[in-house]
């Protein structure tokens, strides 16, 4: 009877055990539950204390990358550090910032390279001009950079459906502000799928002064040229195609548009791959000015399917940050309200790019039809510099117009210099001085050699061998020649067939 008792003990000990194993079950899973509410949390494998197990990791609690979800380290910035205290004029002037455009502030933008000099002298200015102003705490492109680094947007703003709606007011937000100091000034779009198209991608022309400066490290020329982030960041800097990629033409319609603008943040490099910073360099405007275009393609192709996009949320939307009535932490504007007409009914956008065997519609000097991938490409920036010296050639010397006109039937004489100082430039060192041969420095030109020819077409070098032939057996007046044909743009040489 006693051991029966006292097993029956032991039994009953042993049911309240499991009881209260299973109560402190409940209870850390309700605590769980009710923390992940607020917070976002990455499973994933780790080594603790030797041994391989599964572990959750609280996200966006410290400063991460575009696409990177891993653990962060001790090293890396807290993003309290971002919360700085908006002072009554901060607050006021951000507030000021959230109007959306009406019929009389109709907004054009254009695709970065369609831009006029004067345009985009006068977007650089703005840009300079916010950077300058610190009538607000930082400065006032700063403080609004600032938006996107505090804890709020990384809630608010990224992986979820509210990415497109958030971004869309916080760009309008930016461009509102360069409006207060050039009332003309739209943000344009970097079509990113004209660079990814190139065979150099970081050759292209917007990676220079005149654009949106230097990608292989410190900027340290043209109008964002030593800009400094706040925050202990240093200079504003980048590293073109360390890692991540860019769009594709096709990615779009393929693919999560968070996702693949992700990886051109990545690309980037600097301060942009790191979502806290991000929108400290200026490139961050016309990327998200490219994503809110492609979005307005599809809200208009889901309009001509009977679709109303302004309804169009998903039913299952993960994060509480981005349901339909959460605060967006832009003043009073919630989630539902990026998705309104209302911040977009008088923006426009150009049409994107395109090109092909019988249509050109790249419209830009900083951009060519690729006939061979029926699509627009970017120059890149060895392309526009030598253009942009022979433009100048043309303008500062005066160009023999008698013999233009007479299409090479009378001989011409210019100024004499010697042979020596002719004959040193062979055919290739011909292609890379081209630019920058002045007709002044021309020798006489042999009147036999070209009086039989009023017509001279050039295009490969096996043609200048051709010619040669006709000419006298001079090695200085084959030279000559050709250098005159290149001054006059009617000669090319076509790189391939060197």
């Amino acid at each position: 009877m006693k051991l029966e008792n006292g097993f029956e003990m032991k039994r009953k000990l042993v049911f309240l055990d499991t009881r209260i194993l299973i109560l402190w079950i409940t209870v850390y899973l309700c605590l769980f539950v009710s923390s992940i509410e607020s917070k976002s949390f990455f499973i994933h494998s780790s080594v603790v204390n030797g041994k391989k197990k599964i572990v959750a990791t609280e996200v966006n609690s410290t400063a991460s990358s575009f696409g990177n979800t891993r653990p962060k380290t001790a090293a890396e910035p807290k993003s309290g550090k971002f919360e700085i205290p908006l002072s009554s004029a901060d607050q006021e002037w951000l507030g000021s910032l959230l109007y959306h455009p009406n019929e009389s502030d109709i907004r054009l933008r254009k695709e970065y390279r369609q831009l006029s000099e004067k345009e985009r002298g006068d977007l650089n200015v703005a840009f300079n001009l916010l950077k300058n102003d610190t009538s607000v705490s930082l400065n006032k492109y700063d403080l609004l950079a600032n938006i996107h680094a505090r804890s709020s947007a990384n809630a608010n703003a990224h992986q979820g459906p509210n990415f497109m709606g958030w971004h869309r007011v916080f760009l309008l937000m930016m461009e509102n502000a360069l409006r207060q100091k050039v009332k003309t000034v739209t943000i344009p779009y970097w079509d990113v799928t004209l660079d990814e198209a190139m065979d150099k991608p970081y050759s292209s022309i917007i990676w220079s002064p005149d654009f949106i400066g230097s990608g292989d490290g410190v900027i340290k020329k043209g109008a964002f040229g030593h800009w400094q982030t706040q925050f202990g960041y240093g200079n504003l800097m980048r590293f073109l195609g360390g890692q991540g990629k860019l769009m594709s033409k096709e990615n779009p319609k393929k693919f999560n548009i968070e996702e693949i603008h992700n990886d051109v943040h990545v690309w980037i490099g600097g301060q942009m791959k790191t979502i806290e910073i991000a929108a400290f360099d200026p490139i961050f405007y016309p990327l998200h000015s490219f994503t809110d275009c492609i979005w307005t393609e599809f809200r208009e192709q889901q309009k001509a399917k009977g679709i109303d996009p302004t309804s169009d949320y998903p039913e299952f939307y993960g994060r509480p940050t981005h349901s339909p009535f959460a605060p967006m932490s832009l003043g009073s504007v919630m989630v539902i309200d990026g998705i309104s007409d209302i911040w977009n009914q008088y923006v426009h956008y150009t049409p994107r790019p395109f090109c092909n065997e019988t249509y050109n519609g790249c419209n830009s000097l900083y951009m060519k039809c690729d006939i061979s991938k029926r699509k627009c490409i970017s120059k890149s920036r060895s392309e526009v510099e030598i253009e942009n010296q022979s433009s100048k050639l043309k303008k500062d010397d005066e160009v023999p117009t008698d013999l233009v006109n007479s299409g090479f039937k009378n001989s011409v004489s210019f100024s004499k210099e010697s042979d020596s100082e002719m004959l040193y430039i062979s055919n290739r060192q011909l292609i890379k001085r081209s630019a920058v041969v002045n007709y002044r420095h021309f020798t006489k030109l042999s009147e036999n050699s070209i009086a039989a020819h009023k017509v001279v077409t050039i295009t490969t070098i096996s043609d200048v061998y051709q010619f040669y032939s006709y000419l006298t057996d001079s090695h200085t007046d084959l030279i000559n020649l050709l250098l005159f044909l290149i001054y006059l743009n009617q000669f090319h040489f076509k790189q391939e067939h060197y």
